[in-house]
């Protein structure tokens, strides 16, 4: 299955490479084709067509980049893939919204981090760690930790 975060900008990561066979014996790789890519959504009935672009890598391996209006629906999603000759491909595929959270965390991963032990707020910075990209302070209330992000 595919994991792709909502209306993700980064073209690269709109990626889906699929191997097109002959659809007689489901084996041989089948180059020079022009693929035909639909979508069914979360949301949706029945497949509609995708606003992709399809490069053939070579030996019958297809990218298809998807649009990034292709993932604009939270849930799950199949791909349906095809051309004349060949056996049709469905992909699975789950748009998901990574939370901010989980990008500040890889970015305390890779980048500069301070604590100041007494309140408990972090800091996230920059690569050389002089910017403050953002504060993380928790809170508690009749036992409730909460955490903002600012």
């Amino acid at each position: 299955m595919m994991l792709f975060q909502q209306n993700e900008s980064m073209a690269g990561r709109r990626d889906v490479f699929v191997q097109m066979v002959d659809a007689i014996d489901y084996v041989t790789p089948k180059t020079g084709l022009t693929l035909t890519v639909q979508m069914v959504k979360a949301d949706g009935s029945e497949y509609a067509a995708c606003g992709v672009s399809v490069t053939e890598v070579g030996a019958g391996t297809y990218r298809v980049r998807l649009a990034a209006a292709d993932l604009d629906t939270l849930g799950g999603a199949m791909l349906k893939i095809g051309a004349a000759g060949a056996a049709t491909q469905y992909v699975p595929a789950q748009i998901v919204r990574f939370l901010d959270e989980v990008h500040l965390a890889k970015a305390a991963l890779v980048n500069a981090r301070s604590h100041a032990i007494a309140t408990g707020v972090d800091q996230i910075k920059d690569d050389d760690g002089t910017a403050v990209l953002r504060t993380i302070t928790p809170t508690e209330a009749n036992g409730v930790i909460s955490v903002s992000v600012s």
